[in-house]
């Protein structure tokens, strides 16, 4: 572990210190660094890392998210450089087997900022590797297939989400030539799962797993969600596309 993650790790532990003034000398501190050089790449290498406790990871992605907001954009007063910036996103989709709803939601929440941002110029290839992540999860990693669905479903809509209203012409042009890819990506994946819920809810015996059944059931839902914006602001005639053709 590096010295600059151990300091950060110690004062982030001392932020979430139930101590007023522990905790406020802490967060001081962490204002002071937030220019510092690989200061948010070095968050994102604590939100990341399980080993660390839950409660600082949460606050560790959140200081990251807020850093994202103020630093990320090159107009910035202290923008985050160059180079750190690379390094965070080429970590970002590394997280789609994480078992936390709460951090999958932070990290999804950070994407789709980053991806306003730097989506397609510094970040053309974003939705070709969540696409490429769903189908490896399938045909590659078919024990924790329903968790990298999930996670990567959940990151995709939060990106789609903000592709969809925040695009200009260029960006645009690029998103309409790969939705209907990733709406065939999804409309597959949602087959899958609507046809394995109304297996087990056709079953009469009590032997259903409720919680893995609501988890399949919130696939369905987030596949549905993607593809209301694809078909809203990727797609103008659906049926034209063979790729919107499950196979």
């Amino acid at each position: 572990m590096s010295e600059a993650k151990v300091q950060l790790l110690g004062v982030l532990r001392e932020a979430t210190s139930q101590d007023y003034a522990r905790m406020r000398q802490a967060e001081e501190l962490l204002k002071e660094w937030e220019n510092s050089p690989s200061f948010f790449a070095t968050l994102q290498d604590i939100f990341y890392d399980r080993s660390v406790d839950h409660d600082i990871r949460t606050l560790s992605g959140i200081y990251l998210k807020n850093g994202i907001d103020r630093f990320w954009r090159r107009t910035a007063k202290n923008p985050i450089l160059p180079e750190e910036k690379k390094a965070i996103r080429e970590r970002l989709l590394q997280f789609i087997d994480e078992p936390s709803k709460k951090l999958t939601a932070q990290n999804a929440a950070i994407v789709s900022r980053i991806a306003r941002i730097d989506y397609p110029r510094d970040w053309p290839d974003l939705l070709t590797n969540l696409v490429q992540s769903m189908e490896a999860a399938s045909t590659h990693n078919p024990e924790n297939a329903h968790l990298i669905h999930s996670r990567v479903l959940e990151t995709l809509s939060e990106v789609l989400q903000e592709l969809s209203t925040r695009l200009l012409s260029s960006g645009r042009r690029q998103f309409a030539e790969i939705a209907p890819t990733i709406f065939q990506a999804v409309a597959q994946i949602y087959v899958v799962y609507v046809d394995r819920t109304i297996k087990k809810l056709q079953q009469i015996n009590n032997s259903v797993d409720q919680e893995a059944l609501l988890e399949e059931l919130n696939i369905v839902g987030t596949c549905v969600k993607c593809m209301r914006i694809l078909m809203v602001s990727g797609i103008r005639d659906v049926h034209k596309y063979d790729e919107t053709r499950v196979r």
